[in-house]
């Protein structure tokens, strides 16, 4: 905690508060590397097994599971990085890649957290980590960007809005942060209480739900089409006919194998897709929409093309 001191003018400097973080941080990297050790150990079984329904399943089990150790690495980050900055004008929680913003001016009371029963928090909650929404009795609704492990180190913002539980282990000095700035404080605020993202929070990406929905269904359209190949592979004999109808209907023969290439291009496809498509609706929403969708649509394709390629071999 960086404790508030005046400027010869008599301005207030920035004060920055930080809640105890250490637990938080280390529950979350341990969930993190859970999660890598079950994404490790998927891909070690599935890695060099016979492709079926269960190495297919194996492949699934290691994507799903490093896409979480990555989400709660990111979790853990921001509770390392939480901290409460009392600025000459505004409050700002932060909190990972978000900062909510909340002017001074629009601060009603403080209220110590031992005063009121304990909250139930919705949202991520686990030791040294509570981030999410509850309603208080005699604050109403709350949103927490905590690290508390008993109510007496909370302590509430209540606005002309929402409240705010925050953790903070110098609550008098808070308050005279808080106090010295409100008399200072211009009357008509700009812009209220928002929440704005930074850094990779602040892409478009994560706000726009076409986006996501559409990246969502190329997801489960990929996963159909590479079930469909590793489910199907085992009952193809050891070699195949392969036609080539646009080269005038010339059948070549190969070996089965080849018929694992339309699961491996569905798979780049919809990781290039993904990749290019969030760089471009960074720049233009429609054009990164067209991406994503025409992802899908690929996936839909190279389905058609594996149960025909199966259904001839």
């Amino acid at each position: 905690m960086v404790h508030a001191g005046a400027r010869p003018r008599g301005e207030l400097r920035t004060v920055v508060f930080r809640p105890p973080r250490a637990m938080g941080v280390i529950i979350g990297g341990a969930f993190a590397a859970w999660a890598m050790s079950v994404a490790l150990i998927a891909a070690n079984i599935a890695w060099g097994s016979q492709p079926e329904f269960k190495t297919f399943l194996a492949w699934a089990a290691a994507a799903g599971a490093t896409f979480l150790a990555l989400v709660f690495v990111t979790w853990a980050i921001a509770v390392g990085t939480m901290a409460y900055v009392v600025g000459p004008e505004a409050l700002e929680i932060r909190w990972g890649w978000r900062r909510v913003v909340v002017p001074i001016g629009s601060i009603q009371r403080l209220v110590p957290g031992r005063t009121l029963d304990p909250p139930e928090v919705h949202g991520l909650n686990w030791w040294g980590c509570h981030v999410g929404a509850a309603d208080v009795k005699r604050v109403g609704y709350t949103l927490f960007y905590s690290t508390h492990s008993n109510p007496e180190e909370l302590l509430y913002v209540v606005t002309d809005g929402e409240a705010y539980g925050l953790t903070v282990d110098d609550q008098a000095a808070f308050a005279e942060a808080i106090q010295a700035r409100a008399a200072l404080a211009p009357v008509d605020e700009q812009g209220g209480q928002r929440s704005i993202g930074v850094g990779p929070g602040a892409l478009p990406l994560f706000r726009d739900r076409i986006a996501l929905w559409t990246i969502g269904a190329g997801a489960a359209l990929c996963a159909l089409a590479c079930g469909y190949v590793f489910t199907s592979y085992p009952g193809v004999p050891e070699v195949v006919e392969l036609p080539f109808p646009a080269l005038g209907g010339i059948v070549r023969v190969g070996d089965r194998s080849e018929l694992l290439n339309i699961a491996y291009l569905a798979a780049a496809i919809y990781v290039g897709n993904v990749v290019a498509g969030a760089a471009l609706h960074a720049v233009e929403r429609a054009a990164g929409l067209w991406l994503f969708a025409s992802g899908a649509l690929l996936q839909v394709v190279l389905l058609g093309a594996a149960l025909i390629a199966f259904a001839n071999a």
